[in-house]
């Protein structure tokens, strides 16, 4: 038997772990800036908490090799992986306010919304309600919600589609989306502009002269692997094995949201194996050979 569903009010939760100082926008005295949190003195233990297991789990008990590497990387080490031509998500601005949103989550929002309505929709006719949204609480001064509207099941169907392969759509994918299903700006009603690529790298320079430029890392595994070699000499020139790092990572998000799930720096556990694709052997091997994995193609 399943454990039951827990029903937490995520916003209840955010106001609890802010004024126990869990954790807290950084710069707040100074308006703050979006995606950019502080942990507190208990928000700061239970990360070093979490770290701590996953070193012991992964690092120790498999053998790992431990690194620690620059946060500054030069612009050529990122050309070469692809992330300055390719790291980018696609943003569109809103055409009355000029506000920045991500294309993917805006369609996202917009689509799961009209299913929530739905939803609620058919449960009202079923139930016989005559379809007006429900009374809202006395002495209260907000706008009058909107009736829940029904879709088609074959609009509905076709929505959820589309979410489930929302990662999949590029620039132009979602660009035909936002015109086709009219996804505008559910905060303001406003349309929005056509997706445009946008880097998410902090890009700087290094050295006094401005002539060598660089970016701060978006993820911990550029430095594994710049240090393969060295890595493999310590390791006795024996393969397989793996290296591993945790460090700070950043990424210049288009619009952070959902308080720590999305944010332009952040504390990064990543871990890199290393094989060599003529000789496959692994020591422990038989503990997983049997293991059936359950895996999905692209079509669904």
């Amino acid at each position: 038997m399943s454990a039951p569903k827990l029903n937490i009010d995520r916003s209840a939760l955010e106001q609890l772990l802010l004024s126990r100082f869990f954790f807290a926008p950084s710069f707040g005295i100074y308006d703050g800036v979006k995606g950019l949190y502080d942990y507190g003195p208990t928000g700061t233990a239970l990360q070093q908490n979490i770290i701590n297991l996953w070193r012991q789990h992964f690092v120790v008990e498999e053998d790992m090799l431990e690194v620690d590497c620059s946060i500054i990387t030069p612009s050529k080490v990122l050309e070469t992986s692809g992330h300055v031509a390719k790291f980018a998500d696609w943003m569109c601005r809103d055409t009355g306010n000029n506000e920045v949103r991500r294309a993917d989550h805006l369609v996202e929002e917009v689509l799961a919304a009209r299913l929530v309505s739905d939803e609620l929709a058919r449960k009202l006719a079923a139930t016989s309600i005559d379809g007006q949204a429900p009374a809202k609480a006395a002495g209260k001064k907000n706008k009058k919600a909107p009736a829940p509207t029904k879709l088609e099941d074959a609009v509905a169907n076709e929505y959820r589609g589309i979410l489930a392969k929302i990662d999949n759509y590029d620039g132009d994918g979602l660009g035909e989306l936002i015109v086709k299903h009219d996804i505008r700006n559910p905060e303001t009603g406003n349309s929005v502009s056509p997706p445009v690529a946008f880097n998410l790298m902090f890009q700087t320079s290094i050295g006094p002269a401005g002539t060598s430029k660089g970016f701060l890392r978006p993820e911990t595994a550029q430095g594994q692997f710049m240090n393969f070699a060295r890595l493999l000499e310590f390791n006795n020139q024996k393969m397989p094995f793996a290296s591993a790092m945790v460090g700070r990572s950043f990424r210049n998000e288009i619009s952070p949201r959902s308080g720590l799930l999305r944010v332009r720096e952040f504390t990064m556990a990543e871990i890199e194996h290393y094989v060599d694709p003529t000789n496959k052997d692994h020591s422990r091997f038989d503990e997983v050979a049997d293991i059936k994995l359950p895996l999905l193609t692209g079509s669904m």
